[in-house]
């Protein structure tokens, strides 16, 4: 692959050479008749130009792949030396050059395994007599330590890789725009707080990060509908480009008058990385009789409330004070007010309809969701028509209703389609405490692929000496994240007024 890449560098290079050369030749035939470019000349000028630029950002794309598998290669190679030191053996399951024997993870996901954060606690308390006791759980947390050493610096290399790509797929960043997104006005860390693995052996066993990776939960139903996106390590804040005054073209209005010309001009958005964190403090007397595997109770009950933290702030975050910028806070979005103080679904429809096209307006694509408060939604399905017919209908009867509605019982996919094709998502997180009486909530309808959410590897730690004293141990949870719902405020349209006041009962 590496080999592959560099003939093509070279390739490029050459054929860049070659253009510049027959760019250089018109501009000295030129000089050497002591005369001005003619307008054929001038056109295959512009013409190589071009190509020469086209030709530059396919070059800045190939080193950029070249310095990943270079990378990549060293990784490995660093990873085959770790496995060695840890006299791993074994059936070989990795391709390159290091070798990772099939040996099961030290804190895997078996039958019957051992508990990783009873094992941190063993250790930092220096005390425990079960599952043999303090020096066997600081066997397994060194084994897991070297374990890491050869997995978090691959997965590392796949996140840097994935991010990129990621950025790639938006597509409407040129591989210039890509590598601003890392280095403009970013401030790099060398100390231990944002580089995974860094901490020692402070990480969670890889199937919970996996677990906690993989799992649409519904307590971030707002959050899973935007864009995710690889947060970059060792970064404080993410910057993409955007065009602030477009160009313009326009009919000539006879022959040799004037070009329409509007110079673009462009800007730069900008998501700050915040942190999201949270503790347990768990009696020792519970570790050392706990029967159950601790370790799962701990990350799921602190991991559920994570997923409603990161919710709620890309929904409401101020922007200020540690918070992320939420998607009711930006400025620019489409405002839909709607008032009534009875209100009614055949009444509260057209506000749907003028955000979604609000949206399609603004944005010129469609919005892809929107998210209602469940008791919204619920009263929705409760209105009837003339005949006492429910206006939201099971799609299998669905007659010209307002809307259709979904399999309610899982709490997960849309609730429901309204009947101008946008999906209805539930989210328990909307505010219930705005407009002038604090008692409104808000109905976001956007085209949620433009809001870009990154999140990091989950981190852990155990503390002990600050609760020596009552023999508790201290668990903590935390994450790095960046959200950007701003950089096109009118993929957003938010529907408020006296209308969205949460009906009685529901």
């Amino acid at each position: 692959m590496l080999t592959q890449l560099r003939e093509k560098l070279s390739k490029l290079l050459e054929q860049r050479k070659g253009l510049v050369a027959e760019r250089d030749g018109i501009l000295s035939q030129a000089e050497t008749d002591k005369r001005d470019l003619n307008d054929a000349e001038t056109a295959s000028f512009q013409e190589k130009r071009a190509a020469i630029r086209t030709l530059d950002d396919e070059i800045t794309e190939v080193r950029a792949a070249i310095t990943e598998a270079e990378e990549d290669d060293k990784r490995d190679r660093a990873a085959a030396d770790a496995y060695a030191q840890a006299g791993q053996t074994g059936e070989q399951r990795e391709r390159g050059p290091a070798r990772v024997g099939y040996e099961p993870l030290t804190y895997g996901r078996q039958a019957k395994r051992h508990s990783y954060f009873v094992d941190l606690a063993r250790d930092a308390l220096g005390r425990g007599d079960g599952d043999g006791g303090v020096q066997a759980a600081r066997d397994r947390l060194a084994r897991h330590a070297k374990e890491l050493s050869v997995e978090l610096p691959k997965r590392e290399q796949e996140r840097e890789r994935q991010s990129r790509e990621e950025l790639r797929s938006l597509g409407d960043l040129k591989a210039r725009h890509i590598e601003s997104a890392f280095e403009r006005n970013m401030e790099e860390r060398v100390n231990p707080n944002r580089t995974d693995g860094q901490g020692g052996y402070f990480v969670p066993p890889l199937w919970l990060i996996d677990e906690y990776i993989n799992l649409t939960r519904f307590g971030r139903t707002t959050a899973n509908l935007c864009r995710a996106m690889t947060l970059p390590t060792g970064t404080d804040s993410i910057n993409l480009p955007k065009v602030a005054t477009g160009t313009a073209t326009g009919v000539q209005t006879a022959d040799a008058a004037a070009v329409t010309s509007t110079d673009l001009t462009d800007d730069f958005v900008n998501a700050p990385v915040r942190t999201i964190a949270g503790q347990q403090d768990v009696a020792l007397q519970l570790l050392d009789q706990s029967p159950i595997s601790f370790d799962e109770v701990v990350f799921a009950d602190l991991m559920e409330d994570y997923n409603q933290r990161v919710d709620v702030q890309t929904i409401d975050g101020s922007g200020s004070s540690g918070q992320l910028l939420g998607i009711l806070n930006v400025s620019g979005i489409n405002a839909i007010t709607y008032t009534d103080a009875s209100p009614t679904l055949p009444e509260m429809y057209p506000a749907f309809a003028q955000a979604a096209s609000k949206v399609y307006t603004g944005r010129k694509l469609p919005a892809t969701a929107a998210v209602v408060l469940p008791s919204i939604w619920y009263w929705a399905t409760a209105q009837l028509d003339t005949t006492n017919r429910p206006l939201i209908v099971p799609p299998q009867v669905g007659w010209n209703p307002a809307g259709t509605q979904q399999d309610l019982t899982t709490g997960d996919g849309p609730a429901g389609m309204l009947s101008m094709g946008l999906p209805s998502w539930l989210d328990g997180n909307l505010p219930t405490n705005k407009g002038g009486g604090t008692n409104e909530t808000r109905t976001i309808v956007a085209r949620f692929p433009d809001l870009y959410l990154w999140e990091g590897s989950m981190r852990s730690r155990v503390l002990q000496e600050v609760l020596s004293g009552t023999l508790q141990v201290r668990f903590q949870l935390f994450n790095y994240l960046a959200f950007m719902p701003n950089r096109r405020p009118t993929s957003i349209s938010v529907i408020s007024g006296t209308g969205m006041i949460p009906p009685s009962g529901y």
